[in-house]
């Protein structure tokens, strides 16, 4: 193997494991007073819902697409485009 895959592995599973690291920390930290955690609920809620919209407007912008692209292209370059 090269020394730049060997580095590029070697940054990954370095990446990993503070991503490991990290998750374990927070886990273990307390969740806070009544409070902070209706805050935190909230916080979540509005970031599902913008989500969810953003999904939305990307599938849509997506299926306009796909429907350009058969029109325009055919059909193989338009499934190629879906998946």
């Amino acid at each position: 193997m090269s020394t730049e895959l060997i580095f590029a592995l070697a940054c990954a599973a370095a990446a990993l494991a503070y991503g490991f690291v990290s998750v374990k920390w927070i886990l273990v930290q307390p969740e806070g007073n009544e409070r902070m955690r209706e805050i935190a609920a909230a916080i979540q809620e509005g970031a599902s819902a913008y989500l969810n919209r953003q999904y939305t407007a990307i599938g849509i912008v997506g299926a306009v697409m796909l429907v350009i692209l058969w029109a325009a292209l055919g059909a193989a370059t338009a499934i190629g485009f879906r998946s």
